[in-house]
């Protein structure tokens, strides 16, 4: 009865171990299965991963390239502005420089014709004082004759037609009865004209013209001797005055 006992419980006993053997070799195979699985998804996913970090890579690097393309191209832009604008700088500082050279030469230019004017106006000044002192009045008178004589020589030998009937200070003709102006003559003189001079140039000025002159006299002492005639834009300058300042002209110029 005992041994039947024994047998019995072994029998149970071993049936159990099957069974749970058979429990756990399932459960294992499962769980196994299910790693497997949970490890094929992990490597799928690692695959991913790794894909993932390679196009971040890939994009982090194309970011890089490009700003570090945009970072050189604003470089060259800011490099070539900054020339422009030197370039620019340094050429209105040269027109500038050139504006001022060209100032202080022309104010140096115009201080020497200022000078120089001054020096001949002085001269004229001394020379006319130097003839009065040198020559009494009859003497100067016979001077004075002497250019006026010039002057009208100088006259008969023109042609003044083109001053008949011409426009105040041109000789662009105007209507005939727009004409009358042209009989009046400036005539300015270091000595007054007699009646004999005044008639001759009336009639050379006439004759020359076409037309009937008058005359308006004037006595300018600083022409020293001699006249000057004007009709018009037309202008004959027969002073001793003249003749000083054309070689004085003559003599600066290194004539």
């Amino acid at each position: 009865m005992l041994i039947i006992f024994i047998i019995i419980n072994l029998t149970t006993f071993l049936a159990m171990v099957l069974v749970f053997r058979r429990v756990m070799i399932s459960s294992s195979y499962d769980e196994t299965k299910r790693l497997q699985q949970q490890n094929l998804e992990n490597a799928h996913k690692a695959v991913e991963l790794e894909q993932k970090i390679e196009e971040a890579e890939k994009h982090y690097k194309e970011k890089l390239t490009q700003a570090e393309d945009e970072i050189r191209k604003m470089k060259e832009r800011v490099i070539k502005e900054a020339e422009a604008a030197k370039e620019q700088i340094l050429t209105k500082a040269k027109e500038e420089r050139d504006r001022l050279i060209e100032q202080a030469i022309n104010a140096k230019e115009k201080l020497r014709e200022d000078i120089e004017a001054g020096l001949m106006e002085k001269s004229l000044e001394f020379s006319r004082r130097i003839v009065t002192e040198i020559l009494n009045n009859e003497h100067q008178k016979l001077v004075y004759d002497a250019f006026l004589k010039e002057v009208f020589e100088a006259m008969e030998k023109m042609d003044l037609t083109a001053l008949k009937g011409a426009v105040p200070g041109t000789t662009v003709p105007v209507a005939a009865h727009s004409s009358a102006w042209m009989k009046q003559c400036r005539v300015q003189s270091s000595h007054a004209l007699d009646s004999h001079q005044r008639e001759k140039l009336i009639k050379i000025l006439s004759e020359r013209i076409g037309e009937k002159i008058s005359l308006e006299e004037t006595i300018d002492k600083w022409l020293i001797a001699g006249i000057i005639v004007q009709i018009g834009s037309f202008r004959i300058d027969g002073s001793l005055a003249a003749k000083f300042r054309k070689a004085a002209e003559h003599i600066r110029h290194g004539g």
